[in-house]
């Protein structure tokens, strides 16, 4: 017997998925988006400057993510700073200045100076990294098949490496894996001030809204401090103010929203198997997109990739801080 239509269309199934597939859909697309602002940006300057650097963007992008969390929680603003003692304001600062700051800036220099594909794969060291430095300072045990997910990642790391390295590469900077250790570091480090910080429950305006907007208004002073006030001027133009809202909206508010949606949805282990399929989306986009080279090796090496991450989360299933690791 047939089930009813109302039944089918009332499965919860797709609806698990929706979300999910969106933030894989828009998250995977970042990268891709944000190297194809900077070449755009290079190729068309205005009055000589290139009217996109990090300050604009990340000024636009976290204001919005900031503005999202703070207006409709704006009632629960002080009675939420005032949970925090200093320790608490101290370690939100720290989370905010590695994972709102430095990570950012060190994401945009390093996709600047390397193609999204090597970006791509060397930011996959944030998951391993996170396990040691979680080790070194929480006294953490790492969890079961850690070395097999690590040598699979290095593995995917070194593949396509060394396939670029007999060719001559493709316009790699050493200044850029530079940069992307930096980003690594930063993003991973967040395990640490994070682990505390998901286990206290303060409400997302404390966490996120007060944090990203600090941190945009922060870009915004560096941008008068290195440019001057006409580097806003640039932000008038129609199509800097479309694309830099397009990115901000579309898929920095749009992955934050999506991921949230996604984890009210399912499990932890899912989002985070699931959401390494953004490291696909964005090869794929790269190669699209961008006409980046796809090789047999990028393509063996993106495998070997997802199975170390698939290996790790599979370890780490109940662990609730693994949802920053992927956002």
């Amino acid at each position: 017997m047939s089930a009813p239509i109302g039944l089918v269309l009332r499965d919860p199934g797709w609806r698990r998925g929706l979300p999910l597939g969106l933030y894989v859909l828009l998250k995977g697309l970042d990268a891709t988006a944000l190297k194809a602002l900077q070449t755009y940006g290079a190729a068309h300057p205005v009055n000589g400057e290139n009217p996109i650097s990090f300050c604009n963007v990340f000024f636009v992008a976290q204001l919005v993510i900031g503005l999202a969390s703070l207006i409709p929680g704006r009632a629960s603003i002080q009675p939420g700073i005032a949970l925090l003692n200093r320790a608490d304001r101290k370690l939100l600062f720290i989370d905010a200045g590695l994972g709102l700051f430095i990570g950012p800036i060190a994401y945009y220099f390093a996709l600047e100076s390397l193609s999204v594909i090597s970006q791509t794969l060397l930011f996959a060291l944030v998951l391993p990294i996170s396990a040691l430095l979680a080790r070194q300072f929480l006294a953490e045990t790492l969890p079961r098949g850690f070395w097999l997910s690590l040598s699979l990642i290095a593995v995917g790391l070194l593949v396509p490496g060394g396939a670029m390295a007999a060719v001559g590469g493709h316009g790699d900077q050493l200044s850029g894996y530079a940069w992307a250790l930096t980003g690594v570091l930063a993003f991973g480090s967040t395990a640490v001030t994070g682990r505390t910080i998901a286990t206290r429950h303060w409400p997302t305006v404390v966490t996120v809204g007060i944090p990203s907007t600090i941190s945009a208004l922060l870009f915004g002073i560096i941008a008068l401090v290195l440019f001057g006030p006409g580097h806003f001027h640039l932000l008038n133009l129609r199509w800097v103010v479309g694309v830099i809202l397009i990115y901000g909206l579309t898929l920095s508010l749009g992955s934050t929203v999506a991921l949230g949606l996604a984890y009210r949805q399912n499990n932890v282990a899912t989002v985070s198997i699931w959401g390494s399929l953004t490291i696909v989306v964005a090869i794929a986009s790269a190669s699209l997109i961008l006409e980046e080279p796809l090789g047999m090796a990028t393509v063996a090496g993106v495998a070997f990739l997802l199975a170390g991450i698939m290996v790790s989360h599979s370890s780490n299933r109940s662990d609730p801080v693994l949802r920053r690791y992927i956002s």
